[in-house]
């Protein structure tokens, strides 16, 4: 009969191999890596005014674009007091499949 230490060391050696990379028994299922990162796009316009997270801006082609602004670094949304209104604008911005395009910087345009 097996004393109650060498079950015991057994069973620690037998979940010290399950951890071990490369044994099977470790190996979790992967998320699937992402395809690329967000593709940063650059639109100008003017800027037509906003609301507390949205900035409304129209082309030069007369298109009308809306996006979400997640300025990083911007927690007291500074945004609203940058860029006065009918000014020309430049935005910075990535699609988000199903949503409003989400703009990260936005600066005077030359």
């Amino acid at each position: 009969m097996a004393s109650p230490h060498r079950t015991l060391s057994v069973a620690v050696l037998l979940a010290s191999l399950a951890l071990l990379p490369g044994t099977g028994l470790a190996q979790q299922p992967k998320a699937p890596a992402k395809e690329s990162a967000a593709k940063n796009l650059t639109v100008t316009g003017q800027n037509r005014g906003y609301t507390n997270k949205e900035l409304y801006l129209r082309l030069d082609n007369e298109k009308e674009m809306t996006f979400v602004v997640e300025i990083p670094g911007d927690k007291t949304d500074a945004w609203h007091d940058q860029f006065k209104m009918f000014s020309r604008i430049t935005v910075t911005y990535h699609d988000v499949p199903g949503k409003k395009p989400v703009a990260t910087a936005i600066a005077n345009a030359p």
